[in-house]
């Protein structure tokens, strides 16, 4: 392997491969690199970096990022840096109040440790520390002052009746849906000069919080001056790169030679999964997993589709988890076969209105006498409320049921039993699907990371799995 003969000793790049432009104008980071010299642990060359490009500020005062983003590998010294960042807050700055929250709680509660330590080992910071509290759910540092740094649920209504000058969200890979993350950012609307900070190693297809924020992040670098707001520093490696190759070891792992040894990370390729060594050494999104479909399944299940108000019909709707759009899919038995529709799709730059979607819904439900229009409740619930409301069956398939689904689309694909009109739309959903693994053994269908959305495909799993296991009467499987 060619990283294990590089002579010693190397050094990854403190300059990240992807990140927004450099502002001009003073920055506060002096003050959190001068913080870090004074408790004796000295930030490396990538932290100094982001520090001082995230804390850029204008004529009065304001910074210029209100949200900064750093994605880096493992073990680079990302906890340092937020330890130091909300120190810096509280006995700095004098923030009145900074919330953080990761996904896994542990993870937060690294940080939270690793700062209480920093207290505890300087009399000076200590003697500005009103109380510490420790208890599991309620950890929080208040100062004499006033300013509280604490611990938040990552939910909802985790930070509700809060107002934070800072709101940190580590590992903000791991959050799938964008309301915790919403909740969290309307605690800084009232404060005058407020600052989001996201922390993570790189994601995959369905980090919602993580995905979004790269989205903007690459639209401020492909125009720069467009949205200042954002400030993004990513160390990973170049897509494709080989896992033993140096240069990408370098890019993604700025502590290199610092924090992490060579041959610790020539340790890991040999021994790990390669997705996991992309993931977590080299920093990469899987642009490209493995499709579902066995090449030509789909197109070879084309065939003429028309819909029989006389057949029973099965229905199933979708939403994104951006909530930006959403697709509507009939499936109909008829004898062997399982003939598909695409009925209706929906897009949004902003969020969908579930009012008409749920409208449109219905009145092709009606029109159609189907028998339930199904739906996953961690994105459509507010949609399939409306719905059962109005008296149309719905019912839920997510879960272990919707990688059941999976399986029986596989299975109804390559029969032949599955039948379809050739819809631009809905094949360009169906070819954009990737397989993951399920924590229960099976596996379920998600979006490659480079593809565009796959409502209209899980829209048909979910249809098709009604059809395949169709119930005598209606039913309504809501709440």
């Amino acid at each position: 392997m060619v990283a294990l003969d590089v002579p010693a000793p190397v050094y990854g790049y403190d300059r990240p491969r992807l990140c927004t432009p450099t502002l001009d104008g003073p920055t506060l980071g002096t003050d959190i690199a001068a913080l870090a010299e004074a408790i004796d642990v000295p930030l490396l060359p990538w932290q100094e970096r982001v520090a001082h490009a995230a804390h850029v500020i204008d004529a009065d005062g304001r910074w210029r990022h209100s949200t900064a983003g750093v994605v880096v590998a493992r073990q680079n010294g990302k906890t340092h840096l937020l330890r130091m960042r909300i120190l810096t807050g509280l006995f700095v700055w004098g923030e009145r109040l900074i919330v953080a929250t990761a996904q896994n709680r542990e993870i937060a509660l690294e940080t939270f440790r690793a700062v209480v330590e920093t207290i505890d080992a300087h009399p000076w910071l200590s003697a500005e520390v009103r109380t510490i509290r420790r208890t599991n759910g309620q950890e929080e540092v208040v100062l004499h002052s006033g300013a509280r740094y604490k611990i938040v649920a990552p939910t909802p209504g985790g930070a509700r009746g809060l107002s934070a000058d800072l709101v940190v969200l580590d590992e903000a890979r791991e959050h799938r849906t964008i309301d915790a993350y919403a909740a969290l950012v309307y605690t800084t609307q009232a404060r005058p000069n407020p600052q989001v900070w996201l922390t993570s190693n790189a994601g995959d297809a369905h980090s919602i919080v993580l995905n979004r924020l790269r989205d903007q992040a690459q639209r401020a670098i492909a125009d720069p001056g467009s949205d200042d707001s954002i400030g993004y520093w990513e160390y990973s490696a170049e897509p494709g790169a080989r896992l033993d190759d140096l240069e990408a070891w370098r890019n993604a792992n700025p502590a290199l030679g610092h924090l992490v040894q060579p041959s610790t990370l020539a340790a890991r390729v040999k021994s790990d999964p390669p997705d996991v060594v992309r993931t977590e050494l080299l920093c990469c999104w899987v642009d490209t997993m493995d499709s579902p479909w066995p090449p030509d399944a789909w197109s070879s299940a084309r065939g003429e589709v028309e819909l029989d108000r006389d057949l029973q019909t099965f229905l199933a709707v979708d939403v994104t988890p951006d909530r930006r759009d959403a697709a509507l899919v009939a499936v109909q038995p008829s004898g062997d076969e399982l003939r598909t529709v695409l009925l209706d799709t929906w897009h949004a730059d902003g969020a969908l209105d579930d009012l008409t979607v749920a409208g449109d819904v219905a009145e092709q439900a009606r029109q159609l006498g189907a028998r339930i229009v199904a739906f996953d409740r961690y994105t459509g619930a507010s949609i399939a409320a409306r719905l059962a409301s109005a008296g149309i069956p719905v019912g839920d398939v997510s879960g272990p049921r919707f990688t059941q689904a999976c399986d029986e689309l596989l299975s109804a694909m390559v029969s032949g039993r599955l039948v379809h009109a050739g819809q631009e739309t809905l094949t360009d959903h169906v070819l954009a699907c990737a397989r993951k693994p399920a924590a229960d053994g099976g596996w379920r269908i998600v979006r490659q990371r480079s593809a565009g959305p796959v409502c209209a495909a899980v829209a048909l799993t979910m249809a098709l799995h009604h059809a395949a296991n169709r119930p005598a009467e209606p039913i309504i499987e809501f709440g």
